[in-house]
């Protein structure tokens, strides 16, 4: 293969591509029959989801290798690999939502002012708006070839993108480890049992993805002609690697062996919810 008539900028590995879409697929299959038949635990089928788009990605990938001249089997690995962290991310948005409202006392259920039922929906919305910059930003530099002003200007606005999208996900941490202090003192008597072990597996989880993130957010910023884009160990060691962990935890801790099939919300949790909106209405 004549690496100067090729898309991509390294050599890359078809087999190394085969064996990571493998490796993917063992937690795929394996969160596919515990979420479908052993908890129906239909709460969690964001990370199941993320989990098969890697394996695509990666599937994908091995067929650009082989058609390395053509831009779409390349584009749709490349958008799949993206995109994937993104449902892992939102699986982690839930759990800890539902952990917040199934082990703390129903006053603890606002962490930084936002309520744990609209923390899903706030944050896959940032990770929605990051990836619509970052699509952005790749569409303006592409529209030039990667060259000239266009690449500049198309370069920033996808690393403020991915800049972005590590701001928020770092916000979101913050709210992980928030609630973890109000777990010393505010544990509510019918707490799941286990529920600790559900919060260990978002830390593993939730602070790979952030690796990745911060790996990406670099990548794009030493530009098309730096190391990471010449190097294809780069991509495996700082995307493939932290993921298949982040995806793998939950095959050991998931959350239904703890939680239950609805996810720890229990009738008496949302019948205290909705107390609770009823007092706060009648004080407005």
């Amino acid at each position: 293969m004549a690496l100067e008539e090729s898309i991509w900028t390294y050599p890359p590995s078809f087999a190394l591509a085969i064996v990571v879409a493998i490796f993917y697929l063992v937690p795929t299959l394996i969160l596919c029959w515990q979420t479908f038949i052993k908890y129906r635990s239909w709460f969690f089928l964001c990370v199941l989801i993320g989990s098969a788009i890697e394996v695509a990605g990666y599937i994908v990938r091995a067929v650009s290798i082989k058609h390395d001249r053509e831009i779409p089997p390349f584009a749709v690995s490349s958008t799949l690999i993206i995109i994937a962290p993104v449902f892992v991310a939102a699986g982690n948005y839930l759990l800890i939502g539902r952990l917040i409202r199934a082990v703390l006392s129903s006053d603890k259920h606002r962490i930084f002012f936002i309520p744990a039922r609209f923390i899903t929906k706030i944050f896959v919305s940032f990770d929605i708006l990051a990836f619509l910059i970052q699509a952005s930003g790749s569409g303006i530099a592409s529209s030039g070839s990667w060259e000239g002003s266009e690449a500049t200007i198309g370069t920033n606005v996808l690393i403020g993108g991915l800049a972005f999208q590590v701001a928020t996900f770092t916000w979101f941490l913050s709210i992980v480890l928030r609630f973890w202090q109000h777990t010393k003192y505010h544990i509510r008597a019918d707490a799941p049992v286990g529920w600790s072990r559900v919060l260990q597996a978002i830390w593993v989880s939730s602070s790979l993805i952030l690796v990745r993130s911060v790996y990406r957010v670099v990548e794009f910023a030493l530009g098309i002609d730096g190391y990471p884009f010449e190097h294809e160990w780069i991509f495996y060691v700082f995307e493939s690697l932290p993921m298949l962990p982040a995806i793998a935890i939950f095959c050991f801790i998931h959350p239904a062996k703890y939680l239950g099939s609805d996810g720890g919300l229990g009738k008496q949790t949302r019948v205290e919810e909705g107390e609770i909106e009823l007092v706060e209405a009648s004080h407005r």
